[in-house]
């Protein structure tokens, strides 16, 4: 029996790669299953979908990035600013800032949220300031 070149040189090349016993093993597992099952088994894995990020949650993320911490003191300094200035009572711990806006959305509106944020970061701006007001 011969080879056509190319079957031959890809041959060469998987043999490079692997031992004789993997080759017989490949070779044996080839004739027994169906041309339609051995494409489908070298077919690449499908690539999962990427997260879709919530857009809110990225404008709250960018807002508060100055402030120096882990996502979870964030997310509390949040809660406890929403709860001041909009005198809502929230009972649950965050487990970071996404879930915090998500929980916070129950309770108050997307633009509340973005003004709690940027209130916030005025509210700690103004207080940690290392600027000299004259009065």
């Amino acid at each position: 029996m011969s080879l056509a070149p190319e079957h031959r040189k890809a041959l060469q090349a998987l043999a490079r790669r692997h031992a004789k016993a993997e080759l017989k093993a490949l070779f044996a597992a080839i004739r027994t299953h169906s041309d339609k099952a051995l494409l489908a088994a070298a077919k690449p894995a499908a690539k999962k979908e990427p997260v879709r990020r919530d857009a809110l949650v990225g404008d709250i993320e960018a807002k508060l990035r100055p402030l120096l911490g882990p996502a979870s003191e964030k997310a509390d300094l949040l809660l406890e600013f929403v709860e001041r200035k909009h005198g809502v009572s929230l009972d649950f711990e965050p487990r970071g800032l996404a879930d915090a806006v998500r929980r916070l959305r129950k309770h108050v509106s997307d633009a509340d949220i973005r003004s709690a944020a940027k209130g916030l970061m005025a509210e700690v701006a103004e207080r940690y300031s290392k600027r000299e007001t004259v009065v």
